[in-house]
């Protein structure tokens, strides 16, 4: 032990810019515990020492065992090597995570809860603007549930609000939504005002972009599944494809497959984004110089006409044509 603490780049770059000061702050502290005396130290001693709840110092724990950087079974816990990333991040599903973060909420009693709105108008205040932006009498639960927010997860009273207004304007304001809501903002620090509105504004952009997209298809009359969401937020977030070449693509998809499916339309536009294309026109462009390279007469090879529906057996099915030349231009890719 030469009386120091060692960091490694790989934490630091993960870590300082994008974690909360607190989170860094505990970390720092059951490092120094680990290194100087070969422990780590319970939620208890963090709070006396650094001046925090007991079960916030429970929650950062749990942040750094999510990522690997504290490691450990059966109560006894260690730092782990390197401070790189191991499995718990990897092994655990979020819908896991979760449900151990909710095993470590602390539960309040209502006298508790009365005695801190009396002594802190931001509390009062905040329970106050609750009812207001949820139109109804806040019960016990739920009094208890938005002041968890702001002593277990940490969030601002400000924060919360903004939370509870973007979950009105949803139409999902259950508890079980709520509190999911506030754990996953907790987690990725959005612990300022400036914050949640940057975050509420991306939330928004990607469901008028997923709305867009649900209209091209023609889906209004049910919910989008989990692969189909993934497939829309890849190509509106990730992606950034412009709505004329999702829309360009659902018609190819359907007038070639017969149906809308997803995975057609999405090699198609996979194709489109690596070529380059931008536009409908891009797109239209490459299959004229494709026809022209590959010495096929483009005006024959479009669908029919509704005055041209009868076809000898011996004339050439143009749609069936069509179809494996688009087939040629995904596989040349």
């Amino acid at each position: 032990m030469d009386g120091s603490i060692s960091l490694s780049f790989d934490f630091l770059d993960k870590y300082v810019r994008f974690s909360r000061p607190e989170y860094l702050q505990v970390y720092l502290y059951i490092k120094y515990c680990f290194e100087k005396d070969g422990y780590v130290p319970p939620p208890e001693e963090i709070s006396r020492a650094m001046d925090i709840p007991a079960a916030r110092a429970e929650f950062v724990i749990e942040y750094w065992l999510s990522r690997g950087e504290l490691t450990g079974d059966g109560g006894r816990l260690t730092v782990a090597e390197g401070n790189t990333s191991a499995a718990p991040q990897a092994t655990a599903s979020y819908t896991q995570r979760l449900q151990h973060l909710r095993s470590t909420k602390p539960a309040y009693s209502q006298q508790e809860i009365e005695g801190v709105a009396a002594a802190n108008k931001q509390i009062s205040g905040m329970f106050y603007q609750a009812e207001t932006i949820l139109h109804k009498v806040l019960t016990q639960s739920e009094t208890e549930m938005l002041f968890s927010f702001n002593d277990w997860l940490g969030l601002p009273v400000e924060v919360i609000l903004m939370l509870l207004s973007y979950a009105a304007k949803k139409g999902k304001t259950t508890k079980r939504y709520l509190e999911t809501v506030a754990i996953d903002w907790s987690e990725k620090g959005i612990d300022t005002f400036e914050a949640a509105e940057a975050y509420i504004s991306e939330l928004e952009a990607a469901d008028e972009a997923e709305h867009k997209v649900r209209s091209i298809l023609g889906i209004y009359d049910r919910g989008l599944t989990t692969t189909e969401r993934k497939y829309i937020r890849i190509w509106v977030n990730e992606m950034r494809i412009p709505t004329e070449l999702i829309s360009l693509a659902y018609d190819k998809t359907v007038a070639n497959t017969g149906k809308l499916s997803w995975s057609y339309m999405d090699k198609l536009l996979q194709s489109w984004v690596a070529n380059g294309y931008a536009t409908e026109a891009d797109v239209k462009a490459a299959e004229e110089e494709f026809y022209r390279s590959k010495g096929i007469d483009k005006d024959k090879a479009v669908k029919k006409g509704k005055f041209n529906n009868y076809e000898p057996e011996s004339r050439p099915d143009y749609d069936k044509l069509e179809e494996q030349i688009l087939d040629m231009m995904l596989d040349e890719d």
